[in-house]
């Protein structure tokens, strides 16, 4: 019984691995315009790196570890591993308790991975100042004035030699009609507020007439739209929830392939992708919500439902083609 553990563990590494590829070759693409836009320091696209290979590590947790369950359970079926030992007594469920151990060693490697990245992208308003620190640093090294953009943020901190750099922008809701400058641009966690010191803003003629200029030593806006990761949960919280959902979904989905005999790709490429891209789903709604952080406690359950669906629904087409003869796909 130990084979469907090892070929478990051995299908999610290297699900995990692909679908990881997959999504930092995604985000590199993403990446790429700021990487060679002049505008842009290298020092200020380094900390969205980071938060793009968060991100892609915990879809390809998600991912990889019920599809490398999926994988390993139909190729134990394929080869009559499975046939043998349901001859011998052993239900599916017990084949699968055998391979648990396997995937809390995932489980706990990839959680180690996750917190491994030290990303600050599961706070929005922590990244984007990140980002702003970057930038500002990036303008010691100005010999000549010049500009230093900020992506995400939509800011720009402009740079003048032996001066303090000062972050410049567009007022939210006013389009082009009011721009400000500032010494600093301090975000909330939830990116919702916006603090500024030493805060000038500049409109463009009103009704041809008038104009205003506004200095002040202190400004806050409020009511931004949020935007990133909730920061409603840590990276080490947010590292667990998806490691134990991921666990749970390689569990429910190699049970199922076991008891439904499937042998097919298809089909294991089926039970191993639909749930977790239907958690990927619940988490990305979840974070733009502003519901409480233990409604996350509901994540791994839209898994396993989406699971169970799908099973109950295999179950009635196998019913139905064995009653008309024909031969199912997925065996």
């Amino acid at each position: 019984m130990g084979k469907l553990g090892e070929r478990i563990f051995a299908g999610a590494a290297l699900s995990m691995l692909v679908v990881l590829a997959l999504g930092i070759a995604a985000g590199t693409v993403r990446l790429l315009p700021w990487l060679f836009a002049p505008e842009v320091p290298l020092e200020v696209a380094l900390p969205f790196a980071r938060a793009l290979g968060a991100a892609a590590t915990e879809a390809a947790l998600v991912v990889g570890a019920p599809l490398g369950a999926a994988l390993g359970a139909a190729s134990f079926v394929e080869r009559g591993d499975a046939r043998a030992l349901f001859a011998l007594g052993v239900s599916p469920a017990r084949l699968v308790a055998s391979a648990a151990p396997h995937l809390a060693a995932f489980g706990l490697l990839a959680v180690l991975v996750g917190l491994a990245w030290g990303s600050s992208a599961d706070v929005p308003g922590r990244f984007a100042v990140d980002l702003l620190a970057q930038g500002r640093a990036s303008c010691a090294r100005a010999t000549t004035p010049r500009s230093a953009e900020v992506p995400l943020v939509g800011v720009t901190w402009l740079c003048f030699p032996g001066q303090p750099p000062r972050v410049a922008g567009r007022l939210p809701g006013l389009a082009d009609n009011a721009r400000f400058t500032a010494q600093s641009f301090t975000p909330s966690d939830d990116l919702r507020e916006v603090r500024l010191s030493d805060l000038r803003v500049v409109t463009k003629k009103l009704d041809e007439r008038y104009r205003l200029e506004l200095s002040v030593k202190q400004g806050t806006v409020r009511g931004l739209p949020g935007w990133g990761r909730s920061a409603k949960l840590t990276v080490g919280v947010r590292s667990v929830l998806a490691a134990t959902t991921a666990i749970i979904l390689a569990l429910g989905t190699a049970l199922s392939v076991l008891a439904l005999g499937i042998t097919r790709r298809l089909g294991a490429l089926a039970f191993g992708t639909l749930p977790a891209l239907g958690v990927l789903v619940s988490l990305s709604r979840m974070d733009a919500s502003t519901l409480p952080a233990a409604a996350y406690l509901a994540v791994p359950f839209v898994g396993a439902v989406a699971l169970v669906l799908l099973a109950a629904a295999a179950r009635l087409l196998a019913s139905s083609s064995r009653a008309r003869g024909k031969v199912l796909w997925w065996k």
